[in-house]
């Protein structure tokens, strides 16, 4: 390898570890739990490790021969951190495994002895002046310095604390880390990545401690101001630092995949896509950045590269942010769109079902990607929302006791191990998660979630997302259901209204005429002279003649009237006899294959299509001749009435009146509630209203009775 190559190679590692270790640190710092002490260990120890890279990368590219005074401040500078981050590499991975203070445990003399190498490391470099200064060790590697048969202390020293501080984590690693359940599943996820950082960190102190021994062992003493050993001197050092470079790639993984550090009990999708974009920018940058050092690129050529650099990098940024952007709205649509709750109302429930079902299956399959998952409703909505659902819909619901749930979450929590959800001793098969669902009334119910497909944990994204998507799944569920039990009872009032109505007529006609007749003749026969009787029998006769004339005038019943000539035949006898004098003209468009299709309708759908026509003639009759000006003249009033067919039952009344659009809210059209009682009850039997004004003058009023409603 060239010295040029060999240069670049050891500069381009060099800046990706010192920009990952300080995003690391910097995020560990900033997004994690500042009350948890691995956070400030792994983010100390981070930060460190980025001070000490950043030395490194300042010597290696002024070239191990630069005697300048720049080079003996970044030289001292170095062994500051080089001291701190194998400890806090030791320290975080205590508390990884649950290492506490106040417990017993295995390590606990190896933390004091690492302690004491550390503070005893530090007192050399203070007060036994072992580090001279970097022009020294430029021209001879080893100076007078406090040794054990010829080594250095500071040498032996710093190889065993090192040693030691990368060889006790993979002790730890070996046993499972001990904490609460969710944190307990991270850290398992993580263990691996973890476990090969720690290999590659040891592999890395043994590489440094075979140089130390190196330049002990070679006589004469090398001098990197010599080219042979500079050279030799890189290549160790390019495998040094190719080895870190790869424990922090792992570790890296661990910390925003998995979260282990940073006392968060999941972790978060945005920190994993970041990282892969920090280690595809500190990769970039670095070998640029390399590349300007080795060839000793002017500097204003150095700044315009890494100017470009720099867009180029935030303008594919910026694109990602757009593409995640887009991704995340198309995963939400189906959740903010409309679940057609009129046409849930208005098909048969096993269709009605059909929209939450999907909405689910769309939440397990394309947004969480789990395998199986179950949404249990609890407390009050467990009788109206039904039966659990199960994804994928072959698999089977498993059998869950919800009554003792409210003791098992909290607000606090949003999410359980599925072992710590159900009964004691109890299992559900495939299930890992319990997320709760809550409403202002409490827990309403608990989706139970299982692996994903890729196997990675759930993010807090996720959860999130879970638990707002099964709380909205259980309401609409709730709701629905609510709204077509009050559709059903509307539609049993309306038949129980056309009974009493039909009874109401047959009473009077067939008991109360009859008994008033059959009083008047006891009456007469007893003492027709006699004035109190003259006057009850006056008041009987005048009761007697008032009923049979209100019956009388009285139209023929409805029901009679559809049942003898349909629809099209009780609206045309509607507009002749009720309201003949109101319009100048009426015009009729009845099809036959409409009237057909209205015969073979049930009586109590045609009943509630005639009432609203019925609603909408009158309100053309009392409404069409209203003026806009008080001074113009009334013009004919005329009504076209239209029955067909198109994509079911088409009733269309149109008249040219004035229209409502001449009229305040207070006029004499009344409030409205006409109209709105006849739409709800038109929704109970599939149908819809639409009153629309026409672009000159008039209005039409459409009636559309689509087929498939249970009422029909």
């Amino acid at each position: 390898m060239s010295s040029l190559l060999l240069n670049w190679a050891v500069l381009t590692i060099s800046f990706f570890i010192t920009i990952s270790l300080f995003w690391l640190g910097l995020m560990v710092l900033l997004a994690g739990n500042r009350r948890s002490a691995g956070t400030w260990l792994t983010g100390g120890g981070l930060m460190a490790g980025a001070l000490f890279f950043t030395s490194h990368t300042a010597i290696m590219g002024r070239g191990l021969s630069s005697t300048s005074f720049g080079m003996d401040f970044w030289w001292w500078v170095s062994w500051i951190p080089a001291v701190v981050a194998p400890l806090a590499w030791y320290g975080a991975l205590l508390w990884y495994s649950g290492y506490r203070l106040d417990r017993p445990h295995h390590h606990h003399s190896w933390l004091i002895l690492n302690l004491v190498l550390a503070v005893g490391i530090g007192l050399l470099l203070v007060f036994a002046n072992p580090l001279p200064s970097y022009r020294y060790v430029v021209g001879r590697i080893i100076v007078i310095t406090p040794s054990i048969g010829g080594i250095p202390l500071l040498i032996i020293v710093y190889v065993a604390y090192s040693l030691l501080c990368y060889l006790l984590p993979l002790d730890l690693l070996r046993k499972p880390p001990i904490g609460s359940p969710l944190e307990t599943r991270a850290r398992q996820r993580a263990r691996p990545y973890l476990v090969f950082a720690s290999m590659a960190l040891l592999l890395a102190g043994i590489l440094l401690a075979w140089t130390a021994l190196w330049a002990l062992n070679t006589h004469p003493v090398p001098t990197l101001s010599n080219a042979q050993t500079e050279r030799i001197v890189q290549q160790f050092d390019l495998g040094v630092a190719a080895l870190v470079a790869l424990a922090i790639t792992l570790l890296g993984r661990a910390i925003v995949g998995f979260e282990v550090f940073t006392g968060r009990p999941l972790p978060r999708n945005r920190f994993l896509r970041q990282w892969r974009s920090t280690v595809i920018l500190a990769g970039g940058f670095g070998a640029a950045a390399a590349f300007t050092l080795t060839i000793e690129l002017r500097p204003i050529y150095s700044l315009m590269l890494a100017t470009g650099l720099m867009t180029l990098f935030y303008a594919l940024y910026s694109w990602r942010s757009f593409v995640e952007r887009e991704d995340f709205m198309e995963r939400l649509r189906p959740f903010v769109a409309s679940q057609n709750l009129y046409g849930v109302l208005t098909t048969p429930q096993s269709e009605s079902e059909g929209s939450t079902r999907a909405l689910f299956d769309t939440l397990c399959r394309d947004v969480l990607e789990v395998r199986l998952a179950t949404i249990v409703p609890a407390g009050a909505l467990a009788t109206l929302a039904g039966p659990p659902l199960a994804y994928p819909e072959s698999s089977a619901a498993p059998s869950i006791d919800a009554s003792g749930w409210p003791g098992r979450f909290s607000r606090q929590v949003r999410c359980l191990p599925a072992e710590q959800a159900g009964e004691p001793g109890g299992a559900f098969p495939g299930i890992d998660w319990a997320v709760p669902l809550w409403s202002s009334r409490g827990l309403d119910g608990v989706l139970m979630l299982g692996e994903k497909i890729n196997g990675n944990p759930f993010t807090e994204e996720e959860i999130e997302i879970a638990q707002a998507a099964g709380e909205r799944v259980l309401d609409l569920l709730a709701g629905t259901e609510m709204a077509r039990l009050a559709m059903e009872l509307l539609r049993q009032r309306l038949a129980q209204a056309h009974v009493m109505d039909g009874q109401g007529r047959r009473v009077l006609h067939d008991e109360v005429l009859p008994e008033l007749h059959t009083t008047l003749l006891h009456l007469s026969a007893l003492a027709p002279g006699e004035p109190s009787i003259r006057q009850a029998m006056s008041s009987l006769s005048k009761a007697h003649r008032q009923i049979a004339d209100l019956m009388r005038e009285m139209p023929l019943p409805v029901p009679h009237r559809l049942v003898q000539g349909g629809l099209a035949a009780a609206l045309r006898s509607l507009v002749e006899h009720d309201y003949a004098n109101d319009f100048n003209e009426v015009e009729w468009r009845i099809a036959p294959e409409a009237v057909e299709y209205a015969r073979g309708l049930p009586l109590f759908v045609n009943e509630v299509l005639f009432f609203a026509a019925r609603e909408l003639v009158r309100n053309a009759a009392i409404h069409g001749r209203e003026r806009e000006n008080e001074n113009s003249d009334a013009l004919p009033l005329c009504l076209e009435i239209s029955l067909e067919i198109k994509n079911g039952l088409h009733l269309a009344i149109t008249d040219n009146g004035s229209g409502f659009r001449s009229r305040g809210p207070d006029a004499a059209g009344g409030s409205g509630n006409g109209l709105r009682i006849h739409n709800a009850m038109l929704a109970a039997v599939g149908a819809r209203l639409e009153v629309l004004p026409l672009p000159e003058r008039g209005t039409q009023a459409q009636i559309y009775l689509q087929p498939g409603n249970p009422a029909q």
